[in-house]
């Protein structure tokens, strides 16, 4: 107990040193202003922003996100419920943001011998407050004041955060890298020459909710049952579930036109490349590629899944093309993810994979 009570006090002795030495300093906006530096005494901590606050994020960031809209932070909230908390910093005694994130506990399922993760993702910061200062305070909400129930957590940083996430964590050793292909409609195509033949494929809203929650077991076994039926079930979408002969489910996968016209597979988990083939086709068959309102298929992969990101090319016009989205990255005890099944991962402000 005794060297629990030094370790605290040790920490809130660096936290307090931390405070004024960044108090101390000058910090600039994005056009080169004087501002005061943010710290805890002059922010407001907002955990599970009501809807006043959730519309005044939109207005300042939400609306410009391409693979985003309004309603994910209500099926977030409605699928985790108290795994799930969402915060804002604002301005003391104001409504302006100047960061952002959530968290997402996974309990592992009852069958896997294995510890609860947390997930950090959604994260930004207004422009004018990149610095120094502002990942201090992300530091600390993020410890202290979020619902952080473990040790073991983890997130996906894009590659320009890879000097930020070393500062605050130590390390930015990831266990994945994720790649994106980004692809104009008219540069799209449904194969003729696709041998399907063996699979069968039913609509995400017409099967039984078991046959999509067992199979994403196989490929992440923690809980987010909810989450992952109203992932592929989204309005916006054209989830498909693919199953074999016998009637053992082989797949699923989805596409979901965000109000951009931004059109992100996610996800697409299948037995192999055929059945992720055969899922993505019956899928592009009934999005209208002429539609003007499209704006580009974005095409995420992983590289710990074989093919994740070959089997693109039979519905790419032109030569395959991939750049480097994020890492995922974390503690020293990452979660078990059946990547050979991951041919697109869902969401990655939400989720590991």
């Amino acid at each position: 107990m005794l060297s629990k009570s030094l370790a605290l006090c040790q920490n809130l002795t660096k936290r307090l040193s931390s405070v004024k030495l960044i108090s101390s300093k000058t910090f600039k906006t994005a056009d080169g202003k004087p501002r005061d530096a943010l710290t805890v005494h002059n922010v407001d901590f907002i955990i599970d922003p009501d809807e006043k606050m959730v519309d005044e994020y939109m207005k300042v960031y939400g609306n410009q996100r391409l693979n985003f809209k309004r309603n994910d932070i209500d099926i977030w909230r409605k699928s985790f419920k108290d795994s799930y908390s969402f915060w804002l910093v604002c301005l003391k005694g104001t409504n302006k943001i100047v960061q952002m994130s959530h968290v997402l506990n996974f309990p592992p399922l009852p069958a896997h011998n294995d510890i609860l993760h947390q997930y950090h993702g959604f994260f930004w910061v207004d422009p004018d407050y990149r610095a120094t200062d502002s990942m201090a305070i992300f530091d600390y909400i993020e410890k202290h004041r979020s619902r952080n129930q473990a040790e073991n957590d983890l997130g996906t940083y894009l590659p320009h955060a890879a000097n930020m996430i070393k500062r605050i964590y130590g390390t930015n050793d990831y266990q994945h890298i994720m790649y994106v292909s980004y692809y104009q409609p008219d540069e799209m195509q449904v194969p003729d020459d696709l041998n399907l033949d063996g699979i069968f494929f039913k609509n995400a809203t017409e099967v039984p909710d078991m046959d999509i929650v067992k199979y994403d077991n196989t490929v992440f076994p923690y809980e987010r049952s909810k989450y992952m039926l109203n992932l592929l079930r989204d309005p916006e979408g054209f989830g498909k579930v693919a199953y074999d002969n016998n009637g053992k489910v082989i797949g699923f996968g989805n596409v979901i036109i965000y109000p951009s016209g931004e059109c992100v597979l996610t996800p697409l988990y299948a037995d192999d490349s055929k059945v992720a083939q055969a899922i993505f086709k019956s899928i592009l068959k009934e999005i209208p590629l002429n539609d003007k309102k499209l704006l580009r298929f974005q095409i995420r992969s992983i590289d710990r899944c074989e093919n994740a990101f070959e089997w693109i090319q039979p519905f790419v016009k032109n030569p395959i093309r991939k750049e480097i989205m994020g890492y995922m990255a974390g503690s020293s005890h990452p979660p078990t993810v059946n990547y050979k099944k991951t041919y697109a991962n869902t969401p990655y402000t939400t989720c590991a994979i």
